[in-house]
């Protein structure tokens, strides 16, 4: 019996034993953090999925794995398809999969820490019966679970952020009418000018507080040691006594629902998410400062690669630790690298393996740094050998894309969903597109994937001067190729039109030219190539 089929048993004598007929699995902690705990991996424990997004659930006699596109690929390569089967988060939603797997009176559980009040609000709507298991019952069967680790945050000089706390403190207090629950790891660590060093993928404080904004205090209630930080505004307590908590709070949806209860308003964003993406001057300095050491260890390991005869997948993903680590500012990776040779780059969010780079074709390479004045990620495929013909024009098409927003002029106001199309266009001229977002916002020596705006199918906030986006189309072949081309871009006024916006892209590292055919590219096209290769030297 394979110890996935033994943990579905165990969780649904769990699910019998206190009166659920189906539960809910999302991949998340009760920070909505992308980048986990191995403590908080339920979903890969009770599936073997490693993704950084999607769901389990389970009823009495059926499971479902629920993914993006991102993962299509890697879903039928890990999990057990007698056991699971495979469905779209983002074509059915796991609540309306549940309703329809379930009879009418039958209770659905989840757990109010991984669902947020959004979430929540979202399956009331349906009418189903719901219980809140505040115990996870997956941790129940889960007897060699890790412990949480112990973490410890510094002090996020003045230097790089730009602004004191009490400064930030008064900004964020202006836009609060009441105690104001504070409840994102990267929005903490943001207000607090703290970072915590121990998970470089996810550097945020991961603990709640409640902000004042009439005396300007924050209570803080975390078991991060943030003993570092001293000042007469600010105090910290032990996360657990956030049980005690008694005082009604404005809290943002995105807060976990178990903080309902305590909640006279809802917020649909929590105070610091817009302050925190558009980066002050201070900050965009960083920025550039930042991706310009990481663009030397990039081009280093490109050209390692180029050079070299015997040397894995793996390979490279240490090599640019290694060559980013020679900046003498690295402090951790911002992501796990995704490193593809041929069919492996077609997994769009694949692991690095064994896998020898040798023979013809395309190398994708997706890595990021932080650095204590800037979060990088910048994705590059690379020719290994000669490309085919086929390879060098869909590799061309991806590039036009990546121009074409580039080099997009926009009115204020515009959102992601309209830039998304700009980016696709030239793709869709050609019968190709991909199944993951354009681009996402990116944190300032924090998240690497930071709201609230992005620029995907769906995106409905519009961009304002300040926010880091990517930059990155893509084309994936399954079982044959992947193509990804991305650089990140502060968003600027525009310097010739009122009320208009622009991008200053501040990655800067070649694109391959033994992929691009040329005579593809218009004349426009090949000027800003030119132009950006000029720069990159």
């Amino acid at each position: 019996m394979s110890i996935y089929k033994t943990r579905l048993q165990a969780l649904r004598q769990e699910m019998k034993a206190i009166g659920i007929d189906a539960y809910i699995i999302p991949q998340t902690d009760a920070w909505q953090a992308e980048s986990l705990n191995s403590c908080d991996e339920r979903l890969h424990y009770i599936c073997g999925l490693k993704a950084s997004a999607g769901y389990v659930v389970v009823t009495m006699d059926k499971a479902v794995v629920m993914i993006d596109g991102r993962y299509t690929v890697q879903a039928k390569e890990q999990v057990d398809a007698s056991l699971f089967n495979i469905e779209y988060y983002t074509n059915t939603r796991p609540i309306d999969w549940v309703i329809k797997n379930i009879r009418a009176d039958d209770i659905i559980g989840f757990d109010p820490w991984l669902q947020t009040i959004s979430d929540l609000e979202s399956m009331n709507k349906t009418g189903a019966s719901l219980k809140a298991i505040e115990n996870n019952i997956v941790d129940t069967i889960w007897h060699d679970r890790p412990a949480p680790p112990v973490q410890t945050a510094v002090l996020h000089d003045i230097e790089f952020a730009g602004k004191n706390i009490d400064e930030k403190l008064n900004l964020v207090a202006h836009n609060c009418n009441a105690l104001t629950l504070i409840a994102a790891p990267d929005s903490l660590a943001w207000l607090l000018n703290m970072r915590v060093l121990n998970n470089t993928q996810a550097p945020g404080l991961r603990g709640y507080a409640v902000l004042n904004p009439t005396s300007k205090t924050i209570t803080t209630y975390t078991d991060v040691d943030c003993s570092a930080l001293s000042h007469p505004s600010i105090t910290f307590k032990p996360l657990h006594d956030i049980q005690n908590i008694h005082t009604p709070l404005a809290t943002p949806k995105s807060a976990p629902s178990w903080f309902l209860e305590k909640s006279n308003a809802l917020i649909d964003h929590d105070p610091c998410v817009m302050p925190k993406a558009c980066k002050n001057d201070i900050e965009q300095n960083g920025v550039r400062a930042s991706h310009k050491r990481d663009a030397v260890a990039v081009k280093n390991t490109i050209d390692w690669i180029k050079s070299s005869s015997d040397i894995t997948e793996l390979d490279v993903s240490q090599k640019l630790i290694i060559e980013r680590t020679k900046t003498n500012s690295f402090h951790g990776v911002s992501f796990d690298s995704i490193v593809g040779f041929n069919a492996n780059g077609a997994k769009i969010h694949g692991s690095p393996t064994k896998t020898k780079i040798k023979g013809d074709g395309l190398l994708l390479i997706d890595s990021g740094g932080q650095y204590v004045d800037g979060t990088t990620d910048i994705t590059r495929t690379i020719a290994i050998g000669t490309p085919s013909v086929d390879m060098k024009h869909k590799y061309t098409f991806v590039l036009k894309a990546h121009i074409a927003l580039a080099t997009a002029i926009f009115p204020a106001g515009t959102d992601g969903k309209q830039l998304d199309a700009i980016c696709r266009a030239p793709l869709w001229a050609n019968g190709l597109n991909f199944a993951h977002g354009t681009g996402h916002g990116v944190g300032h020596f924090l998240n690497v994937h930071e709201g609230p705006a992005n620029i995907s199918p769906k995106s409905t906030e519009p961009l304002q001067a300040g926010m880091l986006l990517s930059n990155e189309p893509g084309y994936y072949q399954e079982g044959a190729f992947g193509i990804r081309l991305e650089n990140l871009m502060l968003v600027q006024p525009h310097p010739d039109f009122d009320e208009h916006l622009h991008f200053e892209t501040v990655t800067f590292v070649p694109f391959d030219m033994e992929c691009i055919e040329r005579n593809l590219l218009t004349v426009a096209e090949q000027k800003w190539l030119d132009e950006y290769h000029a720069l990159c030297d």
